[in-house]
């Protein structure tokens, strides 16, 4: 009986050892879903949740999992779990995560209104940094008048957290023909990125300037030379050229490019569309830029919106 007795408590006792903190355990987790070992992902969150269902990450990572295999509506359930009262997420700042998730299977599943409700959510939650209402409108209108460098010159955007949001409300608008709206927050989310590009050349080059070339008024009046040469510089770097490449940057300025056609500014789409062409790298985009700068065309819109 003393020898069973002891059995029993050293195995409990190993158990107690060998049983891992959970962060250490969505540590793993995370490292097994980028390496594409769903099935093992899988099971160490499910584990988790088993020891603590109020663990909002890992319900939230259960929700990625299942919509990787494409069953959404599980997906779904996952995310509204991790979003339940009384989960939490470590850090905080990772619940906003589980809304653009359902934003983005809303729109797969072409629920736009159930999309614009998440990304409303998303702007509430991670918002911290907004433009007032009349420098936005202020902005908006520099862009259209002058262009980006004069835009980029005036107005830094940092508010990264919600920049994909913007992304996403441009997109879901143009879908829907609404021009002047995507063209507002396809900007928003260009220069969210391209700011946090020019902080970042500037923090480790102190003499680094982003306007190189003067902005002459007597010559034109739509300037894009320094976003251009922006772009293709820090394309040298290799953390910013996967930046670029993580956030979509040649779409977006191609749709950006889209949205000035929509709003009937087709000159100004072209100078846009060249800032893609000096980039061979950008594939289907430098493709897509070449043909709208033969020949501007919005029945390539649909198609573009296909592509990611």
């Amino acid at each position: 009986m003393v020898c069973a007795i002891f059995f029993v408590s050293a195995q409990t006792a190993g158990a107690q050892q060998t049983e891992q903190p959970l962060w250490l355990q969505m540590d793993r987790g995370v490292a097994l879903f980028d390496e594409g070992r769903l099935g093992d992902a899988l099971k160490i969150f499910r584990d988790v949740v088993q020891r603590d269902s109020s663990f909002g990450n890992a319900h939230m990572w259960i929700g990625h999992i299942l919509a990787a295999e494409g069953e959404y509506e599980a997906a779904v359930k996952k995310y509204e779990d991790a979003l339940r009262p009384g989960c939490s997420f470590f850090p905080g700042s990772e619940r906003v995560e589980a809304y653009y998730s359902l934003a983005e299977i809303s729109l797969i599943l072409g629920d736009l209104d159930g999309s614009r409700t998440y990304l409303d959510k998303v702007l509430d939650l991670g918002r911290e940094e907004q433009l007032p209402p009349s420098r936005r409108s202020a902005m908006i209108r520099k862009f259209i008048e002058e262009g980006p460098d004069k835009t980029l010159e005036l107005y830094r955007l940092k508010d990264k957290a919600v920049r994909r949001a913007y992304q996403m409300y441009g997109e879901l608008e143009l879908r829907e023909g609404r021009y002047e709206e995507a063209l507002e927050h396809l900007l928003l989310s260009i220069m969210t990125s391209l700011s946090l590009v020019i902080d970042n050349r500037m923090h480790n080059d102190p003499e680094y300037v982003f306007i190189q070339d003067d902005l002459n008024p007597g010559v034109r009046r739509f300037y894009t030379e320094n976003t251009a040469r922006l772009v293709v510089e820090s394309r040298r770097y290799g953390d910013i050229d996967e930046y670029f490449t993580s956030v979509g940057l040649f779409r977006q300025l191609f749709l950006l490019g889209m949205a000035l056609l929509g709003i009937d500014e087709p000159e100004k789409a072209q100078d846009i569309w060249l800032i893609v062409t000096d980039n061979r790298e950008a594939g289907i985009w430098f493709e897509f830029a070449q043909r709208q700068i033969s020949g501007p065309d919005m029945k390539l819109l649909s198609a573009a919106l296909q592509y990611r």
